[in-house]
């Protein structure tokens, strides 16, 4: 009956140890941490940019208050994270054309922890240098590398940096002021770069997702080339002979271009004729066929004769009159303008009557 009293003194005994003495072990289990942090500039700073530790994400910028000197963040980092007391908040930049992010360090390996409600004051916060003041400072160094107004002679001339730079003053300070220029360039086309970046990290995507494809046509073209320098002398072989041929066909054609010029000319009027007669050469090349098997049909191979139809087209009514008149013949054909109308002779019978009486 003791057994079950030993395990239950033994279970709480256990749990008071694993609260007092792993207090640095076990996450924070209260609410969110809020912090307030003075930055002296915030530029690139907006409500919701991402709050770090050893750049992994652990909260969110959550009001920036303008002040007249600093400007305070007020950003919150969640329950389960826990920062030492001495924290450091501090601007990151990733790049110029990116916004930036709050970096607090140290990260928490045991000691007090920082409260809720913490205030950072300025000297407990870091900002990077503005590319603004790089460039000031940049243009005041390069100012202060020119001689002064009437001499030859900069600042440091005549110093121990003048054995050293041996007359490149003039160079160094060109070489400054195009720096100068190039990151100007690059602020002003800050969003052009980020675009090429962009589409540079796309094209590299798409190159590391067709890496065999690429590698297959890049072997592709290797074996080409190497097929290609293998029959170089064939190639040029043939090369050699067909100028050859060239120029013996130059050779054998040059007493006869006369009858060729006249040839081809020839040849040039047959085609203008062609042209202009299309209509007529293309209406005779439909209808040949036809009138060929009407010629072929017309034929008795077996009795050796050929049947044709004459068909006599319509006369003008006033010349059948007249005619009809003369000769006095009856007016069937007479009156339809028709030869086949005229009878079986054609009317000759009638016609020769006529001319008897």
């Amino acid at each position: 009956m003791r057994y079950p009293v030993r395990i239950g003194w033994a279970a709480m005994a256990g749990m008071l140890a694993l609260l007092t003495g792993g207090c640095s072990v076990l996450p924070r289990t209260g609410g969110d941490t809020h912090i307030t942090a003075e930055f002296r500039s915030i530029a690139g700073m907006f409500v919701g940019n991402p709050v770090t530790v050893l750049g992994l994400t652990v909260g969110r910028v959550d009001r920036i208050v303008p002040r007249d000197t600093y400007a305070e963040v007020h950003m919150t980092v969640d329950g389960g994270v826990r920062l030492p007391e001495n924290v450091t908040a501090a601007l990151i930049s990733p790049a110029i054309v990116t916004d930036r992010h709050i970096e607090l360090t140290p990260r928490y390996t045991g000691g007090p922890v920082l409260p809720d409600r913490a205030y950072l004051p300025v000297d407990r916060t870091r900002s990077p240098v503005e590319l603004d003041t790089l460039l000031a400072t940049i243009d005041q160094f390069t100012a202060a590398l020119r001689p002064a107004p009437g001499s030859t002679t900069g600042p440091l001339s005549g110093t121990l940096l003048s054995g050293i730079l041996d007359g490149r003053g003039a160079q160094i300070r060109d070489t400054l002021a195009a720096l100068t220029g190039a990151l100007r360039t690059g602020v002003a086309d800050r969003d052009a770069i980020s675009a090429i970046i962009v589409k540079l990290d796309e094209l590299t995507s798409m190159l590391a997702g067709n890496d065999r494809a690429v590698r297959e046509f890049s072997d592709q073209i290797t074996g080409m080339s190497r097929l290609l320098a293998e029959q170089s002398p064939g190639l040029r072989a043939t090369l050699d002979q067909l100028d050859g041929v060239l120029s013996d066909t130059s050779a054998a054609f040059g007493p006869y271009r006369g009858r060729l010029a006249s040839a081809l000319s020839g040849l040039t009027a047959v085609a203008g004729q062609l042209r202009a007669n299309a209509a007529g050469l293309t209406e005779t090349i439909d209808v040949l066929p036809l009138t060929l098997q009407n010629v072929d049909g017309a034929i008795d191979r077996r009795g050796r004769f050929a049947r044709t139809h004459a068909t006599i087209g319509t006369f003008p009514g006033e010349v059948v009159s007249t005619f009809c008149e003369r000769i006095r013949i009856p007016p069937d054909g007479c009156r339809t303008g028709r030869v086949q109308d005229l009878g079986p002779d054609f009317g000759l019978t009638a016609a020769l009557l006529g001319l008897t009486r």
